[in-house]
């Protein structure tokens, strides 16, 4: 058989709606989905995945027909999310633990961000490194400040996770796997601690109940009533 041509499977597009907003969206053709799938980065960016044989054209049809849903989408992740700046510059703030903080910039050889009395200090060669640079910073503190978190509703809960994994997840704040190791983003340090206590109960939950039926949201119920609002804030 004549092998194909590896073709790009990612493509930048934009979208202009209908009352004129210019939408960014990102085209991602895969092997192995059959249908085809949209969801709103947290910058805004639209993300259409699709199978492999649908072209650009069926991606932006598929967006047009999505449009109203997208923009409401998108006016809640401005509301509720917890985004910073992708580099640097003068006034900017940063996300810790549900507060915005000023952050300050100093050139060093050394790419790294510290957080103390309330101020981020970025020190790095370039001012584009601030991204990456809080990302490390907000695994360091996920490593830090979450155990506690876990141990204090494992104890409440009686539900002991096997292992506690922290990662930049992409697109989950948190995961439960068959041998219950509990996996939690990273990126939630930028939230205050109810929200982090709501994903920490939602994994925990997890080890009893390996689904989302009825039986695991009355459990996640029990100790959170209000899991149902806290989770559409979390962006």
């Amino acid at each position: 058989m004549k092998r194909l041509k590896k073709l790009s499977a990612e493509r930048l597009f934009t979208h202009t709606s209908r009352g004129g907003v210019e939408i960014v969206c990102r085209h991602l053709r895969k092997k192995r989905i059959k249908n085809l799938y949209i969801r709103v980065d947290s910058d805004g960016v639209v993300e259409v995945s699709t199978p492999w044989r649908f072209g650009q054209k069926d991606a932006a049809l598929f967006v047009s027909e999505k449009e109203e849903w997208i923009l409401k989408r998108i006016l809640h992740n401005k509301s509720h999310g917890r985004i910073n700046p992708k580099s640097f510059f003068p006034g900017c703030e940063a996300w810790y633990l549900g507060k915005k903080y000023p952050v300050e910039y100093k050139e060093s050889k050394k790419s790294v961000v510290d957080f103390k009395n309330g101020l981020f200090l970025f020190r790095g060669e370039r001012e584009e490194c601030f991204e990456a640079a809080i990302e490390r910073f907000y695994l360091r503190s996920a490593k830090k400040v979450l155990p506690e978190r876990i141990e204090f509703w494992s104890e409440k809960m009686n539900l002991f996770p096997s292992k506690v994994n922290f990662r930049r997840l992409k697109s989950r704040w948190g995961s439960c796997s068959a041998a219950d190791a509990v996996t939690l983003n990273s990126a939630l340090i930028r939230y205050d601690t109810r929200l982090i206590d709501y994903v920490i109960i939602h994994e925990l939950a997890h080890i009893k109940y390996k689904h989302h039926r009825k039986e695991f949201w009355s459990l996640v119920e029990r100790f959170e009533p209000d899991y149902r609002s806290l989770g559409k804030m979390l962006v």
